[in-house]
């Protein structure tokens, strides 16, 4: 097999399997699926654009699994996690929910890395910053002009200047060794004392002798309905605290308006559109809600979850250590109203219920868009319910079903030796599968005998990080067939992995980011989404760079080489230029964001997209 030719070299001659089947390069994925097998030995030459097309659409899929899988089953696992581990909101927030955010921008850099696709990385990791600090925080501006908090947004700015800096100067000497690789690490880690020692020196300064008032609260002003609510503010919560409201740090001002939202639900004030946020999970709440919102809500689902998990310390009224389920608060509305007239719940009802994908509570008052996008969502979200098991404490029994999780003691760790591919490992002549099932046997029956129906066990936080493991390996195979399916795309159409990366892959996984910061600023909070935009990336630069790189080199032993393009020079210069440009005009403007600025963060967004185009079709 050639080693030393170029796969895209595949369309200088006719025969084109033959070249794909004899030519190492065309290989190099990790993909469970061989999609240029499909497209150049499987479909007639002349005719392979239907393949391409069906290709297009696996990839839509695969965004929307991607989304569903963080949203659904990491992030509350994330929260387990969290809980358990008695961590405090700030450690929490700097951590966990740090790593719930960036989860698809993270494993798609692990994927890329490990398939040796440095430049896809650093394509989507600078593409996914410059959408999301121009595209998603000019709408945030134009949708609705505010004033900025200095500090937090000064600090996250800086902090990202320096971290492209630190990346750029990497693909130009063309080198990352493991104290580079580690270098990134350090500076997360540098980042998240700053977030934490600056709050504390805040707190420090506040008048501790205070009581906590109950301070009338207006809706935000774009608010349909114009009643007061009185709320209890915890002083780590206010909105105007300069420390609290970067990204890391967003559970403490969220929980103010989900409290907000919580209220208005509960005097009926809650909004009728119930589409609004539909692909998207929001701070909005439903009285109706389900597990199973929408693709790529774990942003605010773990900031929620993580707020009240941490809240329930102080708080000896839970049992168990648990928060009270949400939906205990907001509604006693269940599904089992439309599958029995009774008041009593079998165990095969209470599976159907646990199990159907579709949330037929919310269903007649979903648009036709949303019925379609649920439908579509059916049979992943299916799948990810049989094989990763799920403690939510927003959901009734924090989603305790017994006979469900018993399934999960067989078909979560049967699904990581598929994965794994360990089916064929064998132990003294024993194969793998047969000591797990018989182990998954004893296991199941210990959790039947020492279980009941109504209440969860007290190992029930156990299953949540068996999700968390089973979630996470979801996350990456996805993310591997995200990356092999565009590198089938980027050879189909002659296209490189850098602007492979800071389109396609950067859009697919900033299209939640911009749903959801958006839609937080149109409740009436744009601090909370102005400020998601420069925090969220910089740690997935940071993390998306720092994690795998030092898996990968200090699993090889040397460093890792690196192709530098002119497609860097103009994502590092682009990003940079943004960044200072914010800096600059917001200093001068003292922070009152306004229209023109926002519409000015597009143009320049237009502007980056057509140059690298250009560049890429070397026009120049």
């Amino acid at each position: 097999m050639d080693e030393t030719t170029d796969c895209v070299r595949i369309h200088d001659t006719d025969a084109k399997c033959d070249f794909y089947l004899n030519t190492q390069s065309c290989h190099d994925s990790d993909g469970k699926l061989d999609y240029m097998y499909f497209i150049f030995c499987q479909l007639p030459p002349n005719n392979s654009w239907g393949g391409i097309a069906l290709c297009v659409i696996w990839l839509l899929l695969l965004f929307i699994a991607l989304g569903v899988t963080a949203d659904d089953f990491l992030c509350p696992s994330l929260v387990v996690i969290t809980k358990t581990l008695h961590l405090s909101q700030n450690i929490a927030g700097v951590t966990f929910l740090a790593f719930g955010n960036g989860a698809p921008d993270i494993f798609s850099s692990v994927a890329g890395t490990e398939q040796g696709r440095p430049e896809l990385v650093i394509g989507t990791l600078f593409g996914a910053g410059i959408f999301v600090t121009s595209v998603v925080a000019g709408s945030i501006i134009v949708s609705k002009p505010f004033k900025i908090m200095e500090r937090p947004f000064l600090r996250d700015i800086i902090f990202y200047v320096c971290a492209a800096f630190w990346t750029f100067l990497r693909f130009y000497y063309g080198e990352v060794t493991l104290l580079h690789s580690i270098g990134f690490i350090a500076l997360y880690i540098l980042y998240i004392l700053v977030v934490i020692i600056s709050r504390v020196i805040y707190n420090r300064y506040k008048d501790k002798s205070a009581k906590v008032p109950d301070i009338e609260i207006q809706p935000p002003e774009d608010a349909e309905n114009p009643k007061k609510t009185a709320v209890t503010l915890q002083p780590d919560g206010d909105e105007d605290n300069p420390e609290a409201a970067g990204v890391v740090l967003r559970s403490a001002t969220e929980a103010l308006a989900y409290a907000i939202n919580v209220m208005n639900v509960k005097d009926g004030a809650i909004d009728d559109d119930s589409d609004r946020f539909s692909f998207r999970g929001s701070i909005s709440v439903s009285p109706a809600k389900k597990r199973h919102s929408s693709v790529h809500s774990h942003h605010e689902h773990v900031i929620k979850a993580i707020t009240q998990s941490i809240q329930s310390h102080s708080n000896p009224a839970y049992t168990n250590g648990y928060p009270p389920p949400l939906d205990s608060q907001i509604s006693k509305t269940s599904l089992s109203s439309l599958l029995s007239s009774t008041g009593e719940q079998t165990l095969l009802r209470e599976f159907i219920m646990h199990v159907f994908p579709i949330d037929l509570e919310a269903w007649h008052e979903r648009k036709w868009p949303s019925k379609i996008f649920e439908i579509i969502k059916a049979p992943i979200c299916c799948l990810l319910i049989l094989t990763v098991p799920v403690v939510d404490y927003e959901n009734d029994k924090y989603n305790w079903c017994r006979p469900l999780n018993i399934i999960h003691i067989f078909s979560a760790p049967m699904f990581m030796i598929l994965a794994l591919e360990k089916y064929d490992v064998n132990f003294q002549g024993f194969p793998l599968w047969a000591i797990i099932l018989i182990v998954s046997t004893v296991l199941a029956i210990a959790v039947f005998f020492y279980s009941n129906n109504s209440e969860p066990p007290i190992y029930h936080c156990l299953y949540g990080y068996f999700g968390f493991a089973t979630s996470v390996l979801w996350v990456y195979l996805i993310a591997s067939e995200i990356v092999s399916l565009l590198q089938t795309i980027g050879v189909v159409f002659k296209l490189s992995d850098t602007i492979l990366g800071l389109t396609v892959l950067a859009w697919g996984n900033s299209i939640g980011d911009f749903i959801s910061n958006l839609s937080v600023a149109r409740q009436g909070y744009p601090r909370m989404g102005i400020s998601a935009c420069y925090g969220g990336p910089l740690l997935n630069l940071l993390l998306g760079i720092g994690i795998p790189y030092t898996v990968i080199i200090a699993k090889n032993g040397r460093p890792l080489k690196l192709k530098y393009e002119k497609l860097v020079t103009l994502l590092y210069s682009t990003l940079t230029v943004i960044l200072l440009f914010t800096i600059v005009t917001m200093t001068f403007m003292r922070f009152q964001a306004k229209r023109p600025f926002g519409i000015i963060l597009i143009c320049m967004y237009l502007v980056f997209l057509t140059a690298a185009i250009i560049l890429e079709t070397g026009v120049i």
